[in-house]
């Protein structure tokens, strides 16, 4: 009897955290139609994609181009130049020779960042909306990196105040990361329990 109590109990307990992450699911689209929902989620992903592109075409082709040629290129005299720097670690140069981890950790983070973003797709903050577009899309774009090369191309270098070498990605991870703060700290506002939420069960 006991055996079957425990077993009851459990597939109960189970039932519920089903029927809890339903209601949750349904909240979260809660006056967002299927054919908005896929429309602004195809937005998104289109941005996504083009800012990608663009991180992977400026490595191929300004990182490439340096690597073949063997020279810099200077944009602004010691403020400013292009020069290709091979690295293992995160962005802006830190964690060096962590590719593995850093790797587990970035296909992990990208997964929830990823999940969020389609949760809330009925939050149409723009501050909030850039933010994960540019995030998702720098994060991905030095995975590539490393699970291609074993390492991120990386080739902007602020030599005026002798920045870390950083590329496209990188910056869109930086101001993806702001974006977000912005709307947290000045646009968030958690939801309001309906009465029937909040009485005691």
């Amino acid at each position: 009897m006991a055996i079957l109590y425990t077993v009851f109990m459990k597939r109960k307990a189970v039932s519920k955290i089903i029927s809890d992450c339903g209601v949750f699911v349904k909240r979260q689209f809660e006056g967002l139609s299927l054919q908005k929902a896929f429309g602004y989620l195809g937005i998104e992903v289109a941005f996504i994609l083009l800012f990608l592109a663009a991180d992977l075409l400026t490595k191929r082709y300004v990182y490439g181009g340096m690597v073949a040629s063997g020279k810099d290129i200077i944009i602004i005299k010691e403020v400013l130049r292009l020069t290709p720097v091979q690295n293992t670690g995160a962005s802006f140069g830190i964690f060096q020779g962590h590719t593995d981890i850093l790797s587990v950790v970035s296909v992990v983070t990208l997964f929830f960042v990823a999940v969020f973003m389609i949760f809330s797709l009925k939050n149409r903050n723009g501050w909030l909306r850039v933010g994960l577009v540019i995030l998702i899309a720098g994060g991905i774009g030095n995975l590539i990196d490393r699970f291609t090369l074993g390492y991120v191309r990386d080739f902007i270098y602020f030599e005026l105040i002798n920045f870390a070498v950083f590329n496209v990605a990188d910056s869109g991870l930086t101001v993806g990361v702001v974006l977000i703060l912005i709307y947290v700290i000045f646009y968030y506002r958690p939801e309001e329990k309906k009465p029937s939420e909040t009485r005691i069960k």
